[in-house]
């Protein structure tokens, strides 16, 4: 298995005959001795220090092998020279680099180590950088403020039974009040989320304040942990994603049962992957677990689920929903384990030898690939129902359109109705005033004999003809109005099927994209 923390440098490896890691005595390597000399007084140092009693009730006894040895005791040369040459010892003995790892890191040097794996150690840039966050002010009211309150508030939260993280103005709490808000000013993007001091807790234990800030940062950038904490949390819905096919494919019951309950992965599994299961396991569990978590990458979590649900299987499919979240996220999942071998959960993960790089990153790009289109299938829902809202809109302008077209063919038929009953009139008073003429021009002749009246009757037929000719002209302009309102009037006609034309074209779209988005 490959591990990211154990990759080769790109420096040049040297010869066999430069030394190797671990393989000769001390006493033939005066350095060797010093370091080894160094190494020893560090682990009498830290079993004197306050952080070591935090899990003092949890040390071997003398019958027992030490974290991270054999029968034989810890491997000191081994761990002193991967500290001394730590690319060296990764390209010469990667086998028992791994083996070493899978067993345990000895505590006194497991700080040094995980630094060495995140290649953290000695970044003084990342260092100055904390110093100077943690004497940074912030502003109140900010969101740096609000981060700050709230690191403060959960801070009786995390490890509650471990004394070093117990008292509130104690090195441990201030130790993870520096580094929450150091990091929450370093990435506001992240700013601090509720698991995170979980994460910090076990890396306090074991460095420095300002070696814990830069390896959480190596953890969250490097790592990838950062994506389980991001808003979004992509990264975190892979993990979840990846963990359900391998629980369908490994433990199909399991999951079918967890299905049929309505038990969803988020419900418990996103506190495991965000804490890397130092909420649940107890403290020397979750410091082998991080062993492997720096030396192989947060792969592994996945693994580990599947093996904590695996060992209780038979107990979970005879629960319910209530009792099955019970029983994950605050019953006896991790007992065994507590009372267990301290390398029994990692090699219960190893044995999942299905789970693997290769298969992970294969349910990487599915999820990926099915991101892609569930992306295609939601713009091409958002086009849809915008050309859907465009239609709309046209249809509504188009009603309007036909609406004022409809009135003003109503207003025209108004107008012209009322001409035609003024022309019917103004014809009535045409034919009246003929028959007036007549009748006038048959007095004239009965009274041609009578000069006075007959020039008095002429006037008056003057008068009448006149008024008979501009009434003639009047009914001619009547009879121009009227033909102008009629062609207005078939204009209208033809505006308005054309009209009716397209609502219809329109009411047949808008069908078309009801059925298509049903």
């Amino acid at each position: 298995m490959e591990f990211p923390g154990m990759r080769p440098s790109t420096a040049t490896a040297r010869g066999p005959g430069s030394g190797g890691g671990g393989g000769g005595g001390g006493g033939e390597d005066p350095a060797m001795d010093s370091l080894l000399s160094q190494l020893e007084a560090q682990n009498q140092q830290i079993m004197k220090d306050r952080k070591a009693r935090v899990f003092a009730h949890e040390a071997p006894t003398a019958q027992e092998p030490q974290d991270g040895a054999g029968a034989g005791g810890v491997d000191w040369e081994f761990w002193g020279a991967l500290i001394n040459d730590y690319d060296k010892v990764t390209r010469s003995e990667p086998r028992k680099l791994a083996q070493s790892v899978y067993r345990g890191i000895p505590g006194a040097v497991r700080g040094t180590v995980w630094q060495l794996m995140a290649k953290s150690r000695g970044d003084a840039a990342l260092g100055a950088r904390f110093r100077r966050l943690v004497a940074q002010k912030t502003e109140p009211g900010s969101e740096e403020a609000k981060h700050e309150k709230q690191i403060r508030h959960d801070l009786a939260r995390t490890f509650p039974k471990l004394d070093y993280f117990r008292d509130a103005a104690g090195a441990g709490q201030e130790g993870l009040f520096n580094v929450l808000r150091a990091y929450s000013l370093f990435d506001p993007e992240v700013g601090y989320c509720q698991g995170l001091s979980f994460v910090v807790g076990p890396l306090l234990l074991n460095m420095p304040d300002e070696e814990a800030f830069c390896l959480l940062v190596r953890l969250m950038h490097t790592y990838g942990l950062r994506g389980h904490f991001l808003p979004s949390m992509d990264d975190l819905q892979l993990r979840l994603y990846q963990f359900e096919h391998v629980l369908r494919e490994n433990l199909p019951w399991l999951s079918r049962h967890f299905q049929e309950q309505g038990v969803e992965s988020t419900m418990y599994v996103s506190q495991w992957l965000m804490t890397m299961f130092a909420y649940r396991l107890p403290i020397e569990l979750t410091f082998r677990l991080f062993d492997v978590v720096f030396a192989e990458g947060l792969d592994c979590l996945v693994r580990v689920a599947l093996a904590v649900l695996k060992r209780s299987q038979t107990r979970l499919l005879s629960l319910e929903f209530e009792a099955i979240l019970q029983y994950l996220n605050d019953g006896p999942l991790f007992a065994f384990y507590s009372h267990a071998a301290p390398d029994m959960l990692v090699r219960d993960a190893n044995q999942i030898t299905s789970v693997n790089a290769r298969y992970l990153e294969r349910l990487r790009r599915q999820y990926i690939d099915e991101m892609q289109r569930r992306m295609e299938e939601e713009d091409e829902g958002h086009r849809v129902r915008a050309e859907n809202d465009k239609l709309h809109d046209e249809c509504s302008r188009l009603r309007a359109a036909l609406e004022d077209v409809t009135s003003a063919h109503d207003g025209v038929l108004s107008e012209r109705t009322a001409a035609q009953t003024q022309l019917d009139k103004q014809r009535d008073e045409c034919a009246r005033l003929q028959q007036r003429v007549a009748d006038l021009e048959e007095a004239q002749r009965q009274a041609a004999q009578e000069p006075a009246a007959a020039a008095e009757l002429q006037a008056d037929v003057d008068r009448l003809a006149e008024k008979n000719v501009q009434l003639t002209i009047k009914n001619q302009q009547l009879e121009d109005s009227l033909q102008d309102l009629e062609e207005a009037l078939i204009q209208i006609k033809t505006l308005y099927a054309d009209c009716e034309n397209d609502r219809a074209l329109m009411t047949k779209k808008f069908e078309d994209l009801k059925r298509a988005l049903s």
